[in-house]
């Protein structure tokens, strides 16, 4: 009982005195030893240890701030050894994974509050990119490894639970197998597939991996529409597969196999739409497998006998009406000289703007002028009509001082000669002000026009690109079907 009572005194002392942020090293010698005075009036009990206890207590307090640490007993004096974190080569190294884990501790309710609601917790990019800035000198083993280890750690994620970096965010989720123990176990791990926030990340990343095998291992343009047909499901699955391989942290093949079979399912339609979008834009660079890959999808007719007779399904909107390569093409160069128009405008748009602040510029320096001329003028009234008193106040004097008044004169003339000046600019100024002021209205009447011209183009490119969008659609539906003809 006496050791149990050394053993809480300990933790009692370090919990009121010490948090998440001590580093084990630093709780050197003279940290020991004010331990052990606060502890000196704790009684132990004949055969009890009053080391083996503080040992214990203090290595039971470091474990609980995530810290592993070795205390042993060196001439009479208790140390502390820290063993270092995965990932860490030296103290340094180690305390920079100690900061990471502070910044974790800060975020450890939020997180563990949306754990409760069995939800998806994500870090932004700029909460990633702090804490991957924290391990700058790490470079041993790959950021992403430390950063799985130390949440898991914070966070009591198990091996199953979700780490993910993707798109420069990183999601996590806890499973509740409490809660969730009537649910399917792959159920619950590609509930995350349907929260919006991972949904996008998840796309971005897949897009970029999917458009760059166009052009690799995925040249699809060199196939016919059979081929594509049987090639087309395991070059998307491989994708996907290896997207979930490279931001799921420790994820195992079964795991990565289940998550790019649930992302299949939901990205088909979005890859064979990206592959359409892509095909058209191949079209337009006159790229001729592109041109001869769509009229293999598009031309949907054949003369036979004379006649005109339908090949294979067309492709149609819900309205009836059939997109083959030259309507397609149309469409294509209009939209692609709407883009050009609407870039043109926006390039025009900025240099006028450019125009109107110099514009406003000048009319603010000249108006600033304008007040500094007027203020002079005002002056040189004032000045005037003082020296005008000073002459009338000497000349009505019985004793006149004409020197006084020869010299208040010369003065007079001085000034007089001053406001002519003062005059002459300020109708220059005013002459600058008026022509400033219609260049601002001239460049503003522009800016308006163009703006709206931009608008009358962002209206038509609106109706294009609807129907370039449904094109897309069109082609990526009749992508996905085995092509069959009558």
């Amino acid at each position: 009982m006496a050791e149990a009572d050394i053993y809480s005194s300990v933790l009692d002392y370090m919990c009121e005195n010490y948090d998440y942020y001590l580093y084990a090293t630093d709780f050197d010698s003279k940290s020991v030893s004010s331990l052990q005075r606060s502890i000196a009036s704790v009684s132990i009990a004949a055969g009890g240890s009053r080391v083996d206890a503080t040992k214990t207590a203090l290595q039971d307090f470091f474990d609980a701030i995530f810290q592993k640490v070795f205390v042993y007993e060196d001439e009479e004096r208790l140390k502390i050894v820290k063993y270092f974190d995965k990932g860490a080569l030296s103290e340094d190294q180690d305390k920079q994974i100690h900061a990471l884990r502070q910044e974790l501790i800060t975020c450890k309710e939020e997180v563990e509050d949306t754990f409760l609601k069995d939800s998806l917790y994500m870090f932004d990019k700029s909460s990633r990119k702090r804490f991957e800035t924290t391990l700058l000198s790490l470079n041993e083993i790959p950021h992403k490894d430390i950063l799985r280890e130390q949440m898991s750690l914070v966070y009591s994620l198990g091996q199953r639970d979700i780490v993910v970096f993707l798109n420069g965010k990183v999601f996590l989720k806890k499973f509740n197998h409490k809660i969730d123990q009537n649910k399917d176990s792959h159920k619950q791990q590609t509930d995350i597939l349907y929260d919006q926030r991972f949904i996008d990340s998840l796309w971005e990343e897949v897009s970029i991996h999917l458009r760059s095998s166009f052009n690799g291992k995925f040249d699809f343009l060199k196939y016919d529409a059979k081929e594509f047909y049987e090639k087309y499901p395991p070059k998307l699955f491989s994708i996907l597969k290896s997207v979930v391989k490279s931001s799921f942290v420790d994820i195992s093949d079964k795991d990565s196999i289940h998550y790019a079979n649930a992302a299949f399912k939901n990205y088909l339609p979005k890859m064979l739409k990206e592959i359409a979008d892509f095909l058209f834009n191949e079209v337009l660079e006159s790229n001729l497998s592109a041109i001869k890959f769509l009229k293999a999808y598009s031309e949907s007719t054949r003369i036979s006998n004379n006649k005109m007779r339908l090949n294979k399904a067309p492709l149609m909107n819900k309205k009836g009406k059939i997109y083959n390569y030259q309507n397609i093409l149309v469409l294509l160069k209009a939209k692609e000289l709407l883009d050009l128009k609407i870039t043109h405008k926006k390039i025009e748009l900025k240099n006028i703007q450019v125009r109107v602040k110099k514009s406003m510029f000048i009319a603010q320096r000249s108006e600033d002028e304008m007040q500094r001329i007027q203020q002079r003028r005002l002056e040189l009234l004032q000045a005037i009509e003082k020296v005008e008193d000073e002459i009338n106040s000497l000349d009505t004097m019985k004793v006149a001082n004409n020197l006084d008044i020869n010299r208040l004169e010369f003065s007079k003339r001085d000034l007089l000669e001053a406001f002519k000046q003062v005059e002459v600019r300020s109708r220059t100024q005013t002459n600058i002000l008026s022509n400033t002021h219609k260049e601002l209205k001239k460049w503003e009447i522009k800016k308006e026009e163009k703006s709206l011209l931009k608008d009358d183009l962002f209206k038509e490119q609106m109706h294009i690109v609807q129907e370039y969008n449904q094109i897309c659609e069109i082609l990526a539906t009749a992508l996905g079907k085995e092509p069959l003809e009558f």
